[in-house]
């Protein structure tokens, strides 16, 4: 990153801002886990401690790991659509205002220095299907860390799974999911508590 110019230091730096929170969330949300895992099955009374207390931490630290995950992806994506259309390469309803070149992120809008097949000694450069090039941490946080699922300039769907070769990295993209259910299930329940006490209101089973 030295020597690389402010703008592209800022997209940088949101995406590496942006994924210390999502890691930050995930652990929280597995000690959590593994905490309640471990009270049900009465581990904690090898450490001496109460099984109320366990599970309180266990049940608090997981629910500040999915709140803070959702809200992280949700600002997250918020500023990858602000920060790609900045540079007219994308464009969240429409086309893009600009052309990319071949050897131009669309990300971040910076010249793309190392080949495709050569081996770069801080980054690689990730080709889509589409055919279009990255900087493979750029391409990472748009669709990772950003939630974006389609290329950043021709919106055609990207392969996650080609993407992520890692098994460890494919935990990270499990839980990204899980906590997309989490925010579907909390924005719609309202929705489904009120066509469930209607249903019960019109057939008088108050």
């Amino acid at each position: 990153m030295f020597g690389a110019s402010p703008h592209f230091s800022l997209h940088r730096l949101v995406y590496k801002w942006f994924l210390l929170i999502y890691k930050l969330s995930y652990a929280f949300g597995v000690v959590g886990y593994l905490a309640i895992i471990f009270t049900m099955c009465g581990f904690n009374l090898f450490f001496r401690i109460k099984a109320r207390d366990s599970m309180d931490f266990g049940i608090v630290s997981l629910f500040y790991g999915l709140y803070y995950g959702v809200m992280g992806r949700d600002f997250a994506e918020i500023c990858s659509d602000y920060m790609a259309s900045t540079l007219g390469f994308y464009s969240v309803s429409g086309m893009p205002t600009r052309s990319l070149s071949d050897d131009i992120c669309a990300v971040c809008g910076q010249k793309i220095i190392v080949e495709l097949d050569e081996e770069g000694l801080i980054e690689n450069t990730y080709q889509l299907s589409c055919k279009h090039v990255f900087h493979e941490f750029c391409i990472r946080g748009w669709c990772i860390v950003g939630k974006k699922q389609t290329c950043p300039y021709c919106k055609e769907k990207v392969d996650l799974k080609r993407m992520i070769n890692n098994p460890w990295e494919r935990t990270h993209f499990l839980y990204g999911q899980i906590l997309d259910w989490l925010r579907y299930l909390v924005a719609w329940q309202p929705v489904v508590i009120g066509i469930v006490q209607g249903i019960n209101y019109s057939l008088g089973l108050e």
